[in-house]
């Protein structure tokens, strides 16, 4: 009886399994084993899979059937398939059945292609790169996303601009794949070379007595054009051969005009030598128990004249904690220090102001009796002071001035902002740029640290 069973489960396998039952073994003891020369295929109908049977080890294709397990087929030595999925395989020899071995096919993947018709621009806002995605070469642009790689954003259509300098990196995707990348260049818009017109002095210092005189210098851009050029003061007084000497006490401002341009205003003063006798410029003098460095001799319109003096430190603080109004006007000297804590001047309710929400104010004011922090005007003076009327940080002039604050223990002057007294608004606050490119601070809010040096005055 058993060997009539074995011989119908030989011819049933030779017409083609019609059921996934377990093969039928026949009586005898052989080792079969199938192995195949890869575990994935793309289920692109060309694509196969070859497989290798042995039996006792011995590689073999005599008595041999290869049965795809999931509807039981009888195959040649190799296997390939339209359809995708996972696909199981053994081999029969004499009724007996290998080992199983799994076999991928994955789904035919799509040829995404993402182009574009130029691989740079000019970074203006307007010029414009197209990208066109293709699917098998069908145009799939409409239904594709195209995304900014380096950026994480996807494009709304097909088409880019930007005012931003540098490389974008783009990819297409269709249908949940992806393409390859696309690289595209933006370059910086060129701009007309802006020249800036500088005009410098030979000493901003000068005797009201005639017998010095200061000459004055101009550049645009690389140009010297001192010659060519209107040098002359804010109140009208046109320079002669680009030099100046006076015997009347002031302060004189001077600027340039070139080409429509008008340069930055350099401050020369004039004084009489025997009213600074008691006070040097660039000297450190003990006032009242506190030492500063005389920075500025200079006359009021009412023709009193000041000596003028910093601190030997300076600090980093906040002008204000608060965002209020404090009356501070420009160019009011010494007095408009102390707007914020006059009770005329004070909060609406005729509360006095808390000296301690005014930190660049408070440590100012601590350095002794009429120690004040210097409004713009004041701290323009002390700036062109410690660079020589140069604005140039690195000048020898600066090195000096921090040279002799270091060697008597002070603070050096720093590359940096510098807090005035002066509002612009009710959050706001003139500063003074103490560097070499006189950057504008664009946001010098009161809350905001800037440095902070105190400053004295002494009439003569």
């Amino acid at each position: 009886m058993k060997k009539l069973f074995g011989l119908f489960a030989i011819l049933s396998l030779a017409v083609g399994f019609t059921a996934c039952e377990e093969v039928p073994v026949e009586p005898g003891n052989y080792d079969v084993a199938i192995s195949a020369n890869k575990t994935e295929i793309v289920a692109n109908g060309s694509d196969s899979v070859s497989f290798e049977v042995t039996v006792d080890g011995v590689v073999t294709v005599d008595g041999v059937q290869i049965i795809c397990l999931n509807n039981n087929s009888v195959l040649g030595n190799d296997f390939k398939t339209t359809t995708a999925g996972e696909y199981r395989f053994a081999a029969v020899y004499k009724g007996i059945k290998s080992n199983e071995v799994v076999v991928k096919a994955t789904a035919l993947k799509k040829e995404i292609v993402l182009s574009a018709d130029k691989a740079e621009i000019v970074g203006d806002n307007t010029d414009t790169v197209t990208f066109t995605v293709t699917v098998d070469g069908e145009d799939k642009t409409a239904e594709s996303t195209i995304t900014i790689v380096n950026y994480g954003t996807a494009l709304e259509g097909n088409t880019f601009a930007t005012d931003v300098a540098g490389e974008f990196i783009f990819q297409a995707r269709y249908d949940g794949e992806n393409s390859n990348q696309v690289i595209v260049k933006a370059t910086g818009v060129e701009t007309p070379v802006q020249k800036n017109l500088t005009l410098t002095a030979s000493a901003i210092r000068i005797k009201a007595d005639g017998t010095e005189t200061v000459t004055f210098k101009a550049m645009y851009g690389e140009d010297d054009v001192t010659a060519t050029c209107t040098i002359q003061t804010t109140n009208g007084l046109v320079v002669e051969n680009a030099a100046f000497s006076t015997t009347e006490v002031g302060t004189y401002n001077f600027y340039a005009l070139y080409d429509n341009t008008r340069s930055n205003t350099v401050s020369v003063d004039a004084y009489d030598p025997e009213m600074v006798a008691d006070y040097e410029i660039g000297k450190i003098y003990d006032i009242f128990g506190t030492n500063g460095v005389c920075y500025a001799l200079k006359t009021d319109k009412q023709g009193n004249m000041w000596a003028y003096f910093f601190s030997m430190d300076e600090a980093y603080l906040q002008w204000s904690t608060e965002n209020v109004w404090c009356n501070c006007g420009s160019d009011k000297g010494a007095w408009n220090t102390y707007d914020p804590f006059d009770p005329r001047y004070s909060y609406a309710d005729g509360g006095v102001r808390d000296i301690s929400n005014y930190p660049a104010f408070k440590w100012c004011m601590d350095h002794g009796t009429d120690w004040f922090m210097p409004s713009s005007t004041e701290l323009q003076w002390m700036w062109d002071a410690v660079s020589g009327g140069t604005h140039d940080f690195d000048c020898d002039t600066m090195k000096a001035y921090n040279k002799l604050l270091t060697d008597n223990g002070g603070d050096p002057f720093e590359e940096t902002y510098y807090w005035s007294s002066n509002e612009t608004s009710e959050d706001m606050i003139e500063l003074i740029a103490f560097m070499s490119d006189s950057v504008v601070c664009l946001e010098p809010y009161k809350t905001n640290k800037y440095n902070v040096r105190a400053a004295y005055r002494i009439m003569l």
